[in-house]
């Protein structure tokens, strides 16, 4: 998985040796340059000089084109202070407050969000040079409460919606490198235990409520983004197309949440837990990556109509994809891996259709790996493009070649395990009635199959004449293997179209 983080604002704000004497006025031009790259519009107020500036009154504005409104936040102020070794540091208040404005049309503020900042021990400091900024940052812990909603109507009451996140201890680093069109901001960054709680009532119904409270433990993160100087985000193909990307990731040692919600008579409530989990991401113009993973999941959960508690367990769970994005004349990789593995449940839950203990209940597991060569014929970050291909009865890419690996489904006494790979022949789309034509076998080995027809007729879930044609296919399409209730089967798609199981044509 590639390391991703997304570029904290925030974080560059807070935030090792010294490579040249900066001053405080160039350490803040630094970060004022940093967010018009981005896009936001920043306005500020400048007293003092020399070894102290004191901003204030700092306002960052960010329009939102396709809804012809902008977003203007409110930051407290900062006072970047030289350190006598090159560097700079800089403070913020320990208690602050950041307002966000939405507003449409150009008009007056349609609504008003106030959130609470606290710090405690936190230290920043800025090295560098202008084109090469070293930001280190540390805090024994950081917070941010939902102080305020306010629309121009009303201010919603402080009971409707709660919500507080915690941290600590934090401590990180990142680098903000400036060249003559781009900018890399690279970054490390430790949260230590985070803590969130939320919590809303329905103003208008007094039935209707809920809460969601939890922590996560050793969450971090790291990676780099790279930033185009001159960015269009209106366009996402100019964006990436320009320099844009972003390769991060995030890890966390394990976590639980609670939640409870209620609508009338009707409640749903429950804990989730995870013993670790990682998410990645990487997108630049040639492709995207997102990958997640977890181990150790369970979830204890009542639902209304259920009399009793939903308890289940994964011993691991994952999900990636691999896609390319630009427009190629050659095939490119991409790639698909699903995996849900060691899974159980509360003998409850299975006495509902399995009263009597017939099927084992071992853990089961569902999982595999698909490796693929696709060639795209427009940009997938273009959607225009996409559209126009569409429109003429076209496809913006074709498949060229699948790897199937890992196929694994073991579950009540049963198991599949499989693995082939095939080329496909886009001219060919009339073998398969439109789809490119196959050419490639894949490999199945089955256990217990038989083991647990049996059990099923024995439940009564299978009538005995189903369960015979049920043997009969399997006997047309595998051959005995050399264990009890055994079997295995190669199906192989040849060049002249024809479809084989085990040497014998069934197409």
């Amino acid at each position: 998985m590639k390391r991703f983080a997304t570029a904290s604002a925030l974080a560059l704000v807070l935030s090792g040796p010294a490579y040249a004497d900066i001053t405080p006025q160039q350490a803040w031009d630094s970060f004022e340059a940093y967010m018009a790259g981005f896009g936001y519009k920043v306005s500020a107020t400048e007293t003092g000089g020399g070894d102290t500036l004191t901003v204030s009154a700092i306002t960052m504005t960010i329009p939102v084109p396709e809804e012809d409104a902008s977003v203007v936040v409110t930051m407290p102020d900062m006072t970047y202070t030289s350190a006598g070794d090159g560097s700079v540091d800089v403070s913020m208040p320990e208690r602050s407050q950041v307002v966000v404005t939405f507003s449409e049309n150009g008009e007056e503020q349609d609504g008003r969000i106030k959130l609470g900042m606290t710090h405690s021990g936190m230290a920043m400091n800025i090295s560098g040079d202008e084109n090469d900024m070293h930001y280190t940052y540390s805090a024994d812990s950081l917070g941010v409460t939902l102080d305020e909603i306010e629309s121009p109507d009303e201010v919603l009451p402080p009971d409707v919606l709660k919500a507080t996140v915690s941290m600590g201890p934090m401590a990180g680093t990142a680098d903000v490198s400036k060249g003559t069109d781009r900018q890399t901001i690279s970054q490390e960054v430790t949260y230590g235990d985070i803590a969130y709680d939320f919590a809303f009532k329905d103003p208008e119904n007094a039935k209707s409520s809920g809460m969601l409270k939890g922590t996560l433990r050793g969450l971090a993160a790291a990676g780099e983004t790279t930033v185009p100087l001159e960015l269009d985000y209106e366009d996402p193909a100019a964006m990436f197309a320009a320099g844009f990307a972003v390769d991060a990731t995030m890890a966390h040692k394990g976590g639980t949440t609670e939640f409870n919600f209620v609508d009338g008579s009707d409640t749903v409530s429950g804990t989730l837990s995870s013993e670790a989990g990682e998410l990645g991401m990487s997108m630049s113009q040639a492709a995207m990556t997102y990958a997640l993973s977890a181990t150790g999941q369970t979830v204890s959960m009542t639902v209304p109509d259920m009399p009793f508690p939903i308890d289940a367990r994964f011993g691991e769970a994952g999900f990636s994809i691999e896609v390319p994005l630009e427009k190629s004349e050659t095939p490119k990789p991409a790639g698909l891996s699903i995996l849900l593995a060691d899974f159980t449940m509360a003998d409850m839950l299975w006495n509902i259709f399995d009263p009597g203990q017939t099927l084992p209940r071992d853990p089961a597991t569902i999982g595999a790996n698909v490796e693929a060569e696709v060639t795209p014929f427009v940009s997938l970050l273009d959607p225009d493009a996409i559209e126009a291909v569409e429109s003429q009865g076209g496809v913006p890419g074709e498949l060229n070649a699948l790897t199937l690996s890992d196929l694994v489904i073991r579950a009540v006494g049963a198991e599949l395990l499989g693995a082939g790979s095939f080329t496909f022949d886009n001219t060919d789309l009339e073998t398969f009635d439109g789809m490119p034509r196959p050419e490639g076998e894949v490999n199945l080995q089955v256990s217990g199959l038989n083991g647990l027809i049996d059990k099923l007729i024995a439940m009564g879930l299978v009538q005995e004449q189903d369960a015979m044609g049920a043997r009969m296919m399997l006997g047309m399409f595998t051959v005995p293997g050399a264990e009890p209730d055994t079997a295995s089967s190669t199906i192989e798609f040849n060049a002249q179209g024809q479809i084989l199981a085990n040497g014998q044509r069934i197409k």
